[in-house]
């Protein structure tokens, strides 16, 4: 039998079509101990392509999906794209007021959510949007759907508004072929910091996943199964957890809420092969004493993503591994959702403790002089830009200049500028010191909150870290730090808010000495589980 390939050039529907030719009777979905099937996940992409149409979505139409990692979910995004349409992920748990400002932003005429914001969203009906309403329990057993209902559902959601039709309906096998077109639109911070709407084509999504084999070191991912909890609207779990196992034979383990136990369960019935997520996921698992086990050995690789991962974290997960000789290592990378999310990682053979990995091998890297835009020599910092395959088409519902200034041309080839400080070092890797905007200059002394946060997380009795900037009419700016110890840890606070102090003095210089360290019970969030900044300059 020949090795099957993800080809580039084709959509991300004939990537899953392909695989479900190829591995039919492979798993491809789990979701609550459920396995569905390569050949019955593309029979319910079919009917649900089938559905869109008869509602109308047409191609180039937008669809908005606001759901968790849920079948569902899956299906929509697959048949959205059969039909050519172009799905517009947002966050499942967006207020009203959220979602109102997204459907007049885009234009999207086409609604998906949860049953349980039916109280919610019903209001958009009025206003002449089409709207479903999904129950996430729809694909599991009598007894789930039943208790699901008993807890979540008082009143009845009208037929019409459900996807009762989608499920009965006829199978689409027509397709549309293109794959350098719009397909996927996310929302991001953008380069500047100013929040965009990212699109994304097939294509871009298809050469990211054709990295597969390189990620994990292995011929291909078949029979792989892969932790599918970040959501959708974030390009890491949208690539990496979704698509990425799909168009290579591989499988998701669908968890629309992170459940330490439950991902504990998976992995020691040898389920779950590849975690994906952020450090507060890793937290969470190092801290249960059952994640410490022989089952460890299931693992191949774990990858962590965010602005800001502490060192620490990194040898608490893999001493956990080395402990149960286990081969998995928690490996950083680096992305930003103009390039799908990912564009350098530490792969499973290929990696340098304090870098964020090496580029893809479809990518390229400059880094570049702030002010001349000149190319800087190794391990000097300056602003990244990255190229390759995986570039987005640009930012939707923006102004010309908006475009204009997210890229640079370099000779032939057309850059992304990332807004952030990094350097590399004559093996190729990667190293990220901080978004340009969150540096802060005391005196004109140009300081990083991120390698501030690193030195401060070294102790073990830190849980969480962040510095920020306040204003100085005689230094410019100062440095705040706020601080969450660990619960399960008794510390002398005041004796460690001065060990903190000294060891920042010690390691960055007087500069970076903080105005003040704030004391909180909990760390304020963002919906993709980072650290929330501007909740904590409201703060001040």
């Amino acid at each position: 039998m020949n090795k099957h390939i993800c080809e580039k050039k084709q959509s991300i529907y004939m990537a899953l079509k392909s695989s479900a030719e190829f591995f039919p009777k492979h798993t491809a979905l789990i979701y609550f101990n459920k396995s569905f099937s390569y050949s019955y996940l593309l029979k319910r992409v079919n009917q649900f392509a089938f559905a869109l149409k008869e509602i109308g979505v047409k191609k180039d139409d937008l669809v908005t999906i606001c759901l968790p990692n849920i079948p569902e979910a899956v299906y929509l995004l697959y048949a959205i794209n059969q039909l050519g349409a172009i799905a517009n992920i947002v966050h499942p748990l967006f207020t009203y007021e959220q979602m109102e400002e997204s459907l007049n932003v885009t234009k999207s005429k086409y609604l998906f959510a949860l049953d349980s914001k039916f109280d919610d969203f019903k209001k958009f009906i009025l206003k002449g949007i089409n709207v479903h309403f999904v129950k996430p329990a729809h694909e599991l057993n009598i007894f789930k759907r039943f208790g699901y209902a008993i807890t979540h559902r008082k009143d009845k959601i009208p037929t019409e508004y459900t996807l009762k039709g989608f499920y009965h309906a006829p199978i689409l096998t027509s397709f549309d072929e293109r794959y350098e077109c719009d397909a996927i639109y996310l929302h991001s911070g953008g380069t500047t910091g100013k929040s965009k709407i990212v699109a994304l084509s097939s294509f871009a999504l298809n050469s990211l996943v054709s990295n597969g084999p390189w990620f994990i070191n292995r011929d291909s991912c078949e029979k792989v199964g892969m932790l599918s909890t970040l959501p959708m609207f974030h390009g890491f779990g949208l690539c990496i957890g979704i698509h990425i196992a799909l168009s290579d034979g591989g499988y998701d383990v669908l968890m629309p809420k992170f459940s330490a136990k439950e991902t504990i369960k998976y992995i020691k019935h040898n389920k779950i092969h590849i975690l994906v997520g952020v450090p507060l996921l890793y937290e969470a698992l190092c801290n249960k004493e059952e994640f410490s086990t022989k089952h460890l050995k299931n693992l191949l690789i774990a990858w962590v993503g965010g602005d800001f991962i502490p060192n620490s974290l990194i040898e608490k997960f893999n001493a956990i591994m080395i402990k149960n000789d286990a081969s998995c290592r928690l490996r950083p990378g680096y992305g930003l959702t103009e390039t799908v999310n990912v564009c350098a990682v530490n792969s499973v053979s290929e990696f340098k403790d304090g870098s964020v990995g090496r580029p893809l091998p479809n990518v390229k890297f400059k880094v570049v002089d702030l002010k001349t835009r000149k190319e800087v020599g190794l391990n000097i910092d300056g602003e990244l830009l990255v190229s390759g395959e995986t570039l987005m088409n640009g930012y939707r519902f923006e102004d010309e200049s908006s475009n204009k200034d997210a890229f640079i041309k370099i000779g032939k080839e057309k850059y992304v500028l990332t807004g952030d400080i990094c350097s590399i070092d004559e093996d190729g890797y990667l190293y990220f010191k901080s978004r340009i905007k969150n540096v802060i200059k005391v005196n004109g002394i140009p300081v990083f909150p991120s390698e501030i946060e690193q030195t401060v997380s070294s102790f073990k009795y830190i849980w969480e870290v962040a510095a920020t900037s306040v204003s100085d009419k005689k230094h410019g700016s100062l440095i705040k730090l706020f601080v969450v110890f660990n619960r399960k840890m008794d510390v002398n606070k005041e004796t460690a808010l001065k060990e903190i102090e000294e060891k920042i003095v010690a390691t960055h210089g007087v500069y970076a000495k903080p105005i003040d360290i704030v004391v909180l019970e909990r760390m304020p969030h963002t919906m993709v589980t980072k650290i929330d900044y501007n909740a904590l300059k409201e703060m001040l």
